[in-house]
Order: C-alpha cells, then sequence, then structure tokens
C-alpha cells in the first residue's frame, strides 16, 4: 500500500511535468535505476504482473524481471527492470536469414511451452485465476470471462452485431469451431513486443491480453496486426512456422467479423 501510495504521488508530478514541458504522457514510464513502470485500469482482469511471474515460474519464456506488482482501486501497477534490446519491428527487416529462423524457432518453442500449461478452470476461456481478458479489437473494456467457447464465440458475435446484419452473422457464427482445446495464449505474439538481440529474443513483452483461449487463438491474433502497414510477407510466413497447426479457416472465419469492425487496428 504504501509503495503504491508513493507510485502515485509520483505519477501526479510526473503528469504535470509532462504537460509543463510538452512530452506525451503514455502508460509505460521510463524510471531512474534501470526501472520501467506499467499502468493499466482493468481491475477485473489479471494483474499483468502476475502473469509475467506465472510465466517465468513455469516456463523458460525470457520475460521482463517484475520488481512489484500492485493494485491500488482501480489502477494496476507493474514495477519491473528495463529489458535492454531492439524492437522486432525496427530491426525484423534487417536481419539475415539465419537470424530470422534462430527467432521463429524460439518463437515455436515459446507457443509450444504456453500450451503445454494446463488450466485448473476445465473449459472456461478466461483470464490467468479465472478472470475478465482483454481483446483489444474487440473492445477497451474486459470481456468475460466464458464458461466455453461456443459462450466466446458468441461473445464475438455480440461485439460484431453493431455493424454486421444478422443474416451474416448467422452464417459466420455456423462456421465459428467450438471443440477447439483451450491452451495459454499471449495473443499478441506481434513484433512489437518482442525484443531481440541480433537472433536472439531477449524479452517477451505485453501480456495484458494473456490467458486461457482456444487454440486457435494465438494465430488468429498473431495475424491481425503481424507488422506495421504495409505487412511483411515474410513476417506472415514466419507466423504459420512458429505457430504449430493449421488454423487457416479458423482465422479467415474470424476475420469476416474483425475486418468489418469499427476501431479495427
Amino acid at each position: 500500500m504504501f509503495l503504491a501510495a508513493v507510485i502515485n504521488v509520483y505519477l501526479y508530478v510526473a503528469r504535470w511535468y509532462d504537460i509543463w514541458t510538452g512530452r506525451p504522457s503514455g502508460r509505460v514510464k521510463d524510471l531512474p535505476f534501470g526501472l520501467v513502470l506499467k499502468i493499466t485500469n482493468d481491475p477485473s482482469t489479471a494483474h499483468e504482473g502476475h502473469i509475467i511471474n506465472f510465466i517465468r515460474e513455469h516456463t523458460s519464456i525470457p520475460v521482463p524481471h517484475v520488481v512489484a506488482a500492485i493494485a491500488w482501486y482501480d489502477r494496476r501497477f507493474v514495477l519491473m527492470k528495463r529489458v535492454h534490446g531492439d524492437n522486432l519491428q525496427a530491426v525484423w527487416r534487417h536481419l539475415d536469414t539465419e537470424q530470422r529462423a534462430n527467432i521463429v524457432e524460439q518463437l515455436r518453442s515459446f507457443v509450444l511451452q504456453l500450451r503445454a500449461l494446463k488450466s485448473s478452470h476445465g473449459p472456461a476461456v478466461c483470464g490467468l485465476n479465472g478472470a475478465a481478458t482483454i481483446d483489444s479489437r474487440v473492445s477497451s473494456y474486459p470481456i468475460g470471462p466464458f464458461a466455453d467457447e461456443s459462450a466466446f464465440n458468441d461473445g464475438l458475435i455480440d461485439a460484431a452485431e453493431p455493424y454486421l446484419c444478422e443474416e451474416i452473422l448467422a452464417d459466420v457464427r455456423s462456421r465459428m469451431r467450438d471443440d477447439h482445446q483451450i491452451m495459454f495464449t499471449h495473443a499478441d505474439l506481434a513484433p512489437r513486443n518482442i525484443l531481440v538481440r541480433g537472433g536472439t529474443i531477449v524479452a517477451v513483452v505485453d501480456w495484458e491480453e494473456a490467458g486461457w483461449y482456444p487454440e486457435h487463438w494465438e494465430f488468429v491474433r498473431a495475424m491481425y496486426f503481424p507488422m506495421a502497414r504495409p505487412r511483411d510477407e515474410a513476417w506472415m510466413r514466419a507466423i504459420r512456422d512458429f505457430i504449430p497447426e493449421d488454423y487457416e479457416k479458423d482465422w479467415l472465419v474470424d476475420c469476416e467479423l474483425s475486418s468489418r469492425m469499427v476501431g479495427a487496428f
């Protein structure tokens, strides 16, 4: 509680300093002593700091070291050690063939490790510890938790209802599978969330949307916003290499909803 109060005072001062200097005020703050502070406002979802610690404890996936994971009323704070590396989105086009192959191999290992984790929530589609989840394509608000994939798919249809007619929604829903396995999923494996040094991944970041999802969801989300426009075809092929199985049909069905929704990235 004391640390949370100190952080809030710091943020209050920093906000007015940013206004005075004209600097943009974001939700990720660089702090002294090699620290980074991330602030979110979703009290019904799993704490990102707890998700990162869960991944660190149960896998070998490189993630930031969490110094403190704090909740203060409706705000969440994750205090982390800064990871020194290049953002993959910035350097992907400059990597050679061997470096790209090494990154794809590492990502495939990471995805397989996530899929090996066992949920204690049965068929539920939910965040860590059964909490609500986030799908930034659909809403800025938390969604779920859902009892199973069928309820999750119904939720996606409901989110698309303002943008599509009943006939199209009914047709799309009839082609959505309700029988995928539920697996732990990062849910935003885009290059902007991967830090590298050459062909070595030093950290996977931004775990706030992670949780227990149908097995195809990692592919759907990775394909949704894989790279700054125009899309990089080499990265699109890489996604198909590091996510096992063929989820093309599931992705194309999802595109019939997401590509027509206002606010799509």
